[in-house]
């Protein structure tokens, strides 16, 4: 059954250059990046803050593969990693993860940030539908508390995660594994408070030891826990005894974008979240006399919607660094996919794509990969561009693509897109790209000349 909406005239809220759609860390760097170009620019996000699933998802650790490595940091993201360090300092004790996020402070920096760069930010504004004239979006709309508003913009960059915008615009798009639309799992972290931080810092790396230990129980079948997730990833630990994130609870099978399985998710990941604290309660004297003290506000997921643009990122070309002559990133080989169907058991490798459990290949040596400007540009949208984890990609290429530090460089490269296509009065599929890439240098993005 299909109901008839009766036609309405929808109040025209703002008028802008660049409009950017999702505050995560591609939409951060698209709206930075745009707004220092000059262009007036507005941001808006569905929830109450920015960050995306660092600040969302409690995902504060970003570049832990980089470490030992001879890679770095990038542009808008090395700068927000060194000023938010510098403001807030870090009160992990860890070895692992000294740059992590504290995503509570990065709340506050980036509204700072967003305030500094003179882009207008508004919350709590979700986007679903737009109005279109042949081949451009004429309109967005934003669903508010009092009801659709329209914003106008000459440039559009969808960094929702999702593809909501694209998807919106009639942009075609795949989602999930080739054979079955099979996306990774569901995950509602969780923060917990009253851990024994001096017996966790003895001796070795504890939370480390105890996340083994915990796979070896489970794959033995001694853990009687109904999650399928094998592993126990650990956030910060502090003096005060916080652990800022347990990152395990796993919902598989999920339609990342369907309201009854996002709601299956939320509910089962809660469950899952507190029988693996009651669990670590029970098994580790460490443990003993914690609480928890937040369960992330949303489900992160880690894939969705991936739309159809000028080209398509492989994994084919991500494994042999294949040379793109509309570079606009450069990262370091590095994928990581929790297998969509729960088969953990695996050897991890990328030759598996999704199917043979999960991949994670970490940092190797110098290898990297490129990302082309056209993964960016849809094939039937004039004024959109896309960054972050929905661009034009291959589903296990996304594995890598997902880099959270990644998404915010290719957010920056939309956003200086945007804006060069508004300076040079062309669309933005067709900007020059020599002076992006030499914006993009000027910015320390790393890409060959």
């Amino acid at each position: 059954m299909k109901l008839t909406r009766p036609e309405k005239e929808i109040e025209l809220l703002f008028t802008t250059d660049v409009l950017v759609v999702g505050g995560g860390p591609a939409g951060i760097g698209a709206a930075v990046s745009s707004a220092r170009a000059g262009k007036r620019t507005i941001l808006l996000e569905k929830r109450g803050f920015l960050g995306g699933n660092i600040t969302a998802c409690y995902v504060e650790n970003c570049n832990y593969y980089l470490k030992n490595t001879e890679f770095s940091s990038e542009g808008l993201y090395a700068e927000i990693e060194k000023a938010a360090y510098e403001e807030y300092g870090n009160d992990n004790i860890r070895q692992k993860n000294l740059k992590a996020f504290n995503s509570e402070y990065l709340k506050v920096f980036l509204d700072e940030l967003m305030a500094e760069n003179k882009v207008q930010v508004l919350f709590h504004s979700f986007v679903n539908e737009v109005i279109m004239k042949n081949d451009r979006i004429e309109g967005v709309i934003v669903q508010t508390k009092k009801g659709p508003k329209a914003i106008v913009a000459s440039v559009i960059i969808d960094t929702t995660g999702d593809g909501d915008v694209s998807f919106a615009a009639g942009v075609p798009y795949e989602q999930g594994r080739s054979e079955d639309g099979l996306c990774m799992p569901g995950t509602v972290s969780m923060r917990i408070t009253g851990v024994d931080s001096g017996k966790l810092m003895e001796g070795t790396e504890r939370l480390t030891e105890i996340g083994n230990e915990f796979k070896r129980a489970y794959r033995a079948g001694e853990t009687g826990l109904k999650c399928k997730r094998q592993d126990l990833p650990f956030g910060r630990l502090t003096k005060a005894g916080q652990i800022s994130y347990i990152n395990y609870s796993c919902e598989y099978g999920l339609d990342p974008t369907d309201i009854i399985d996002l709601t299956k998710g939320e509910i089962n990941c809660r469950q899952y979240d507190l029988d693996i604290y009651r669990y670590l309660k029970e098994h580790f004297e460490e443990f003993k006399d914690s609480e928890i003290t937040s369960l992330s506000p949303e489900i992160g997921f880690r894939d969705s919607r991936r739309i159809e643009g000028r080209y398509k990122l492989t994994i084919e070309d991500m494994e042999s660094n294949r040379h793109f002559d509309d570079v606009i990133a450069v990262f370091p080989r590095f994928y990581d996919m929790l297998s969509p169907d729960a088969n953990m058991d695996g050897d991890g490798k990328v030759e598996g794509k999704g199917y043979k459990g999960h991949i994670y290949e970490p940092v190797v040596d110098s290898r990297t990969f490129e990302i082309p400007y056209r993964s960016l540009v849809p094939i039937n949208i004039s004024n959109l561009l896309v960054a972050g984890r929905c661009i034009s990609a291959d589903h296990v290429a996304e594995s890598g693509v997902r880099a959270i530090s990644l998404c915010m460089y290719t957010g920056q490269a939309a956003g200086t897109a945007a804006a060069l296509s508004i300076d040079s009065n062309v669309i933005p599929g067709d900007v020059d790209i020599k002076a992006l890439q030499s914006a993009l240098r000027a910015q320390n993005i790393n890409i060959p000349e």
